[in-house]
């Protein structure tokens, strides 16, 4: 049976549950850390009398491609360590290393089937999914993406005085006793920022969609498990649910054939096969497409709503794909009997393995205290 291998990093249950449940089922996943490349890892990649290899080296890592039927291309990462160079070659250093992992990634395993192309990965930009999304019907907030002052205000005004905002890429701040978090949050021209600092950075500025409840679908190749969100249940996301995660409820919904569709046409032109994807349904029943990750998290899915979606993501990866076999009748495997093992495993392998390095930027007196 061919192996299955995971990219990922240490701090990555979803891919340490995932490589439990598949050892259920008789399959080899292999655990490929990136993040210990270069400090603890070496990848080489060999031409020679007309044939190519490629080996990776690594704590309890030893692997050529042979043999690799599918890629779980997860959360792939790479980690400079600071301190084993001279500040004025990090550029250097880093511009070597990412090139060569772009390419190797774009090379590796060719015949594999992959979840998802590195390639397309790398194309899955909020704007991109924006236009495709348009492309084939499905109906989208309007939305501004911008660093022009004078184009927010009239935005804002276009909208009744009253849109949200978010950033391209969540950022966090802490100090001794809080995190901050760069949340969906709402928007008036009263709390606009002076012009000089809004075009420093473009935002992403997006019409107020009235909600009656939030989707959260999770497709793996040509199924779809749907969630319904109650996220206008709770006090605090009603505009991010992810701000409520302690209070929100969610159920199994039954997903219409016709959005289904449209998914699975989205993941089509972006050349994905496995993705998250977020929904408003507004009042009127309308649905309102937001975006779809690439490497979304879905074992929360489960603990919630009690659909098995491990056991149908072992199978996809097992089955190498999108047409794969599986039924609800026959699930092997639930998050919970896997989940004590996965996590003593996730506390062995920070030991073992080089974690990307806090981003969180802290705002407390005198240095931060340890993570």
């Amino acid at each position: 049976m061919n192996t299955v291998l995971i990219l990922s990093q240490p701090t990555d249950i979803h891919a340490i549950a995932v490589t439990e449940a598949l050892a259920r089922k008789g399959v080899e996943g292999v655990l490929w850390y990136t993040s210990d490349f270069p400090t603890r890892a070496t990848e080489t990649v060999r031409f020679e009398k007309g044939r190519r290899s490629v080996r990776l080296h690594g704590p309890e890592l030893e692997l050529s491609e042979h043999g690799v039927g599918t890629v779980w291309n997860r959360r792939p990462a790479l980690v400079i360590d600071e301190r084993r160079i001279h500040p004025a070659d990090h550029d250097f250093v880093e511009q070597g290393c990412g090139t060569f992992r772009r390419s190797l990634l774009d090379t590796l395993a060719p015949e594999a089937f992959w979840v998802n192309p590195h390639r397309a990965v790398e194309r899955t930009s909020k704007l991109r999914q924006h236009q495709l999304a348009l492309e084939t019907g499905l109906e989208v907030p309007d939305t501004l993406y911008t660093n022009d002052p004078e184009e927010i205000r009239a935005f804002l005004r276009e909208h009744g005085g009253q849109i949200v905002y978010k950033p391209f890429r969540m950022t966090a701040w802490r100090d001794d006793t809080k995190y901050y978090m760069t949340y969906t949050s709402l928007l008036t021209e009263a709390q606009l920022i002076d012009d000089e600092l809004l075009s420093i950075v473009p935002g992403i500025y997006q019409a107020l969609v009235p909600k009656a409840y939030e989707l959260r679908v999770t497709v793996m190749g040509r199924r779809a498990f749907a969630a319904k969100v109650l996220s206008q249940e709770t006090r605090s996301g009603r505009l991010d649910w992810r701000r409520a995660y302690d209070e929100l409820k969610m159920e199994p919904f039954e997903l219409p054939a016709e959005v289904a569709e449209q998914c699975w046409a989205l993941m089509r032109r972006l050349d994905i096969v496995f993705g998250c994807f977020d929904f408003i349904v507004q009042p009127d029943g309308r649905y309102v497409f937001l975006e779809v990750n690439q490497a979304g998290q879905f074992l929360f899915v489960e603990h919630d709503t009690g659909q098995p979606l491990l056991d149908a993501f072992a199978e996809f990866l097992r089955q190498g794909s999108v047409d794969f076999e599986w039924s609800p009748e026959r699930v092997s495997v639930r998050y919970s009997e896997v989940q004590e093992a996965a996590l003593q495993r996730f506390e062995r392998e920070q030991e073992l393995h080089v974690q990307e390095p806090e981003t969180t930027w802290y705002e407390g007196p005198g240095e931060p205290p340890s993570a």
